[in-house]
């Protein structure tokens, strides 16, 4: 099945609204806390991480993806109130879209930064298709030419995926052109949290 063509912002929706679920930032290796230090003091995220020194990008065997995917699925069960807003960049991003997938009644919403995945491997498109959360894909373009087709892919493939390019702008841009990425990631899980509560809102007139 062909990815859909996802949806591309011009510019964030600014709001000063606190949100209501948690955030947790998930990372693929050791240091978590610096390498998402920016958005933790930005949303009062926390972090996970598996511990395993690995560079990003690094690929893994079918078996540790679903080791990392239950770690971290119990992590954010007995950290606190589900569910919960998921920040993933790099190497980190294709086991939080499975997660999401598997797992969605943990998720409120989805922000991958930069994501580093294989597209062509087995799995890859039904995984997507799995998540429904909305999620938010940002990319960084340090040129002009700038591939950005595999990032893109992946929002597209999300029924409820949205892209944002942010230009002039070295990977990662969670880290590179922070304020800009939370501004965009705070807009994105506010969307949700009205989503959220409008949702709740149904339910409670069909009760």
């Amino acid at each position: 099945m062909a990815p859909n063509e996802p949806l591309i912002l011009d510019y964030p929706q600014t709001s000063t609204e606190r949100l209501r679920h948690r955030v947790v930032c998930l990372h693929k290796g050791a240091g978590a806390g610096a390498w998402y230090a920016r958005q933790v003091a930005a949303y009062d995220a926390h972090t996970w991480e598996d511990g395993d020194v690995q560079l990003p990008g690094a690929t893994i065997s079918e078996g540790q993806l679903n080791e990392w995917v239950s770690a971290a699925a119990a992590e954010l069960r007995d950290g606190g109130a589900t569910p919960v807003h998921l920040v993933a960049s790099g190497s980190a991003a294709y086991g939080t879209i499975v997660l999401a997938g598997r797992y969605p009644c943990l998720v409120k919403s989805l922000i991958l930064g930069d994501p580093e995945v294989d597209t062509s491997i087995e799995g890859y498109a039904p995984a997507l298709q799995l998540v429904q959360a909305p999620s938010l894909v940002i990319a960084a373009a340090p040129r002009a030419d700038t591939d950005i087709a595999g990032p893109q892919s992946i929002a597209g493939g999300i029924d409820n995926g949205v892209f944002v390019i942010i230009e002039d702008t070295a990977v990662p841009a969670h880290r590179t052109k922070a304020d800009s990425f939370n501004e965009w990631a705070t807009s994105f899980m506010n969307i949700a949290e009205g989503l959220h509560t409008f949702a709740d809102s149904k339910e409670e007139f069909h009760a």
